[in-house]
């Protein structure tokens, strides 16, 4: 399993969808002291459901995307490679 950090999130989603500068893992994902770590799967391919709502988010919505949208949109964009995930709140 791949550890992702918070500030190492940001910076993927920022370097990958810039119109995204203002994202944080901590808030928008709620990685809050003594939460445990967020987990996901992720395989890159399209997901029908979930991709229209993420194409909302980035395009400036505010709509809600959960970690697991995040992490496989940026797994199809080239920015992580398929596996399992966990995100942390950095120590």
């Amino acid at each position: 399993m791949k550890v992702l950090e918070a500030l190492e999130l940001e910076q993927l989603v920022r370097k990958t969808f810039p119109g995204k500068q203002l994202f944080s893992a901590i808030v928008d994902l709620g990685l809050r002291a003594g939460r445990p770590p967020v987990v996901a799967f992720v395989h890159g391919g399209p997901d029908p459901y979930l991709d229209n709502q993420f194409d909302r988010w980035l395009a400036g919505s505010p709509t809600f995307v959960t970690p697991y949208q995040l992490l496989n949109r940026l797994c199809r964009a080239g920015a992580l490679a398929p596996g399992d995930y966990a995100v942390t709140k950095q120590h």
